[in-house]
């Protein structure tokens, strides 16, 4: 299995690069659902409209079974932070929920 913070950083790559295919393998179905309110909510806000520039990865432990990751994208603007919680799932890491973090 490859470690969490490999999985997280090709996540975050395939975030910036708009992969879609590569976004999709890696959402469990509660996760992908978390990920299409997250879309929905910032494009009715006028969020995630400029490019992305580069990213970091904070690993923050876990919380029972889950593990916490924030993905801190940044812009010409600033930054924004998205946290996820990931779980092995069958030996592989997937996005169980995923929203902005405030």
């Amino acid at each position: 299995m490859a470690e969490l913070k490999d999985a997280a950083d090709q996540f975050a790559k395939d975030l910036m690069n708009q992969n879609i295919t590569g976004l999709m393998m890696v959402f469990t179905p509660n996760g992908m659902t978390k990920a299409m309110a997250m879309q929905a909510q910032m494009a009715s806000s006028g969020q995630g409209q400029q490019q992305t520039t580069g990213y970091d990865i904070q690993l923050n432990g876990e919380e029972g079974e889950d593990h916490l990751v924030d993905i801190v994208m940044k812009n010409a603007g600033g930054e924004g932070v998205i946290q996820t919680k990931w779980k092995d799932v069958a030996g592989a890491w997937k996005v169980d929920d995923i929203a902005l973090k405030v």
